[in-house]
């Protein structure tokens, strides 16, 4: 990302807010000031002239100078708000160049890998062993390519509410294991475990968004994880017509105070390049449209993350 250039200290905008609303007291100040002594002298003119000084006078000066405070009062609240806004609007300009150099890391690298791999097809002759080989990484990243791509037009669609979920009868712990199988060459560095997650654990779920689900929380576990060993546990607790879905990873955890963040769209922890920094947000998406519930914990730096998933039971006919 280029260096940003900065400018003089008088036109920041911090500056020039905090400039402005101290020259609007000063002001209002001044006038309030101005206008009591000028009234001050005109009522003792009014005294030595033998006029008598009529009440209704004094009264509409205090209205005069109520009316004028409420009036700044208004314009320092605008100004606030504008403030406050142009703020919100910087932090959302950071955090989609953010989504932007990260995309586009993702989208780099499996497509830097293929070049790579053809070039070296090309320049080279390999038994067809190795050929074959080399075509099986290729075509894992080509499905690398495809899911950020098919997970950001998902994204889009989910938003504009466009999506129609293909709800279906699943087994968690088989569509959890068959989904890790599929893409084991990303995974093949995280230990997975089980607990109390049985055959007989069924949701009703879109297939395509389950696995979309489980993409964002297993790449999680593993992108926000500096330990030699990844690990993730899944555990299952049933109750009446919910049942509570857990992925407690061996992470490098969350901060309390960022935890109420990590599922904003584009929000990164520490302004992190890892990822796009919609991941999370998607996830909260996809349980939205199956009336789920996703939410985290964390005991602080290093302590791990755990998401859990609350989901709508199947329901026995």
């Amino acid at each position: 990302m280029a260096r940003q250039i900065r400018g003089p200290v008088f036109l920041h905008p911090v500056f020039i807010f905090i400039s402005s609303l101290v020259a609007l007291g000063v002001s209002l100040y001044l006038y309030i000031s101005s206008y009591l002594e000028v009234n001050e002298k005109l009522t003792i003119f009014v005294e030595k002239s033998g006029i008598q000084l009529v009440q209704f006078q004094q009264t509409q000066t205090w209205v005069m100078i109520l009316v004028l405070s409420i009036l700044v009062t208004l314009i320092i609240l605008g100004f606030s708000l504008v403030f406050y806004y142009y703020q919100k609007l910087r932090q959302l300009y950071r955090m989609q160049q953010n989504f932007i150099n990260g995309f586009t890391h993702e989208l780099k690298t499996p497509v830097a890998s293929i070049g790579i791999f053809i070039d070296t097809l090309k320049k080279h002759e390999f038994p067809r062993e190795k050929q074959m080989e080399y075509l099986d990484v290729m075509r894992q990243d080509t499905e690398r390519l495809g899911d950020n791509i098919e997970q950001i037009l998902q994204l889009g669609r989910i938003e504009e509410k466009k999506v129609e979920p293909d709800v279906r009868l699943i087994g968690v712990r088989t569509a959890i294991e068959e989904f890790l199988d599929r893409n084991k060459h990303n995974f093949k560095d995280l230990q997975v475990s089980y607990l109390h997650l049985e055959e007989d654990a069924f949701i009703d779920f879109d297939p395509k968004l389950f696995d979309i689900l489980l993409m964002n929380i297993f790449t999680n576990a593993i992108r926000y994880n500096s330990k030699a060993q990844k690990k993730v546990e899944v555990i299952f607790q049933k109750s009446k017509n919910f049942g509570e879905l857990f992925f407690v990873d061996n992470g490098d955890g969350v901060e309390e105070k960022e935890l109420k963040n990590i599922f904003k769209k584009f929000y990164q922890v520490g302004r992190s390049s890892k990822g796009s920094g919609v991941g999370l947000y998607m996830a909260t998406q996809i349980m939205k449209i199956h009336s789920g519930r996703i939410t985290a914990s964390s005991e602080g730096k290093g302590k791990g993350l755990t998401l859990k998933l609350s989901l709508k039971l199947h329901k026995k006919d």
